[in-house]
């Protein structure tokens, strides 16, 4: 803060603020770059493509540093407002209003300090816990496969003619918990170009709609993860970008709760998932042009009939 009884001194005491404000400023860039560190070994080898349940490690982990970046991040902008409040009034010192922005400038310092020491004893103790930790160890609990999920993959995915021909249709999302699976969108002509120049590998259109554009809608029961993950997807293998700039649209994703998972798989690029956002933000669906939208829902026994079902007479 900054004193307005002694005028003789002002420019003095901005100055010595203004270099308290800096180094405070350069020790949250450090702690940042650490974070960052970390997540740069860990999304090195971490495989992103896994399902995850929220029980799993690398979703605490995932989460955790999620908040933490999000409170570094926070502190520097903080700071940096708070300096550029400085350098305004170094520049109207002799203003006659000068003093009237010295009070506006302590007013949110005051405001705004309490959170950054609050966010910076959580980052230093988030750091010293992943300087303990055996990375190797937790990459090896993150990476396994259960031998379950991966001998019923086909059997999940199987999809009859008569439920393709009645049931989806082109360049369409459908979500069905009713069967299990979501379908992502196709056009036949590309469902055809992929079965002539493959028909080794595949026998029919409902062959290559199952392979490739079929999936268990187990794979998104943990919308948080699985949001996470599909947008890392996106970016790192259909944008072919960093993995930092996929953690950075992952971790903004994770907690966006009106978006269902599926859609970012659906979304064939970046343009496509932004457009989709705006469309949902300003409630208009309706005018996203790319595909389209169905959700089938299992009916839900009335949790009043439930309890008449349970009352013995």
């Amino acid at each position: 803060m900054i004193s307005i009884s002694n005028d003789k001194n002002m420019v003095k005491l901005i100055e010595i603020e203004k270099k308290s404000l800096k180094s405070m400023l350069d020790i949250q860039k450090n702690l940042n770059k650490q974070i960052l560190s970390f997540l740069k070994n860990f999304l090195g080898d971490v495989k992103i493509d896994l399902n995850f349940d929220s029980e799993n490690t690398v979703f605490k982990y995932i989460k955790e540093t999620t908040d933490i970046l999000g409170m570094s991040n926070a502190n520097i902008e903080k700071l940096d407002f708070l300096l550029n409040k400085l350098n305004d009034i170094i520049s109207s010192i002799n203003d006659k209003y000068v003093k009237e922005k010295i009070e506006l400038y302590n007013s949110k310092f005051e405001s705004e300090i309490d959170t950054i020491y609050e966010h910076t004893t959580s980052i230093e103790k988030f750091i010293h816990k992943i300087s303990l930790l055996d990375l190797s160890q937790v990459l090896a609990e993150i990476n396994k496969v259960t031998d379950a999920d991966t001998n019923n993959e086909d059997s999940d995915l199987e999809i009859s003619s008569e439920t393709l021909n009645s049931t989806f249709v082109e360049n369409t999302l459908v979500i069905s918990e009713m069967k299990g699976k979501v379908i992502l969108p196709y056009k036949i002509s590309e469902v055809n170009d992929i079965l002539l120049n493959n028909s080794d590998k595949y026998s029919s259109i409902e062959h290559v709609i199952r392979k490739l554009y079929t999936r268990p809608i187990r794979e998104y029961r943990f919308s948080a993860m699985a949001r996470f993950r599909e947008a890392y997807k996106l970016v790192t293998e259909k944008e072919h970008k960093s993995k930092m700039k996929a953690f950075s649209l992952a971790s903004e994703l994770f907690a966006n709760y009106n978006l269902h998972p599926a859609i970012i798989t659906a979304c064939k690029s970046l343009d496509e998932l932004d457009i989709y956002l705006a469309c949902l933000e300003d409630n208009s669906l309706d005018d996203f042009p790319f595909f389209d939208v169905k959700y089938e829902v299992a009916p839900k026994i009335q949790k009043q009939e439930l309890q008449k079902q349970e009352i013995p007479f």
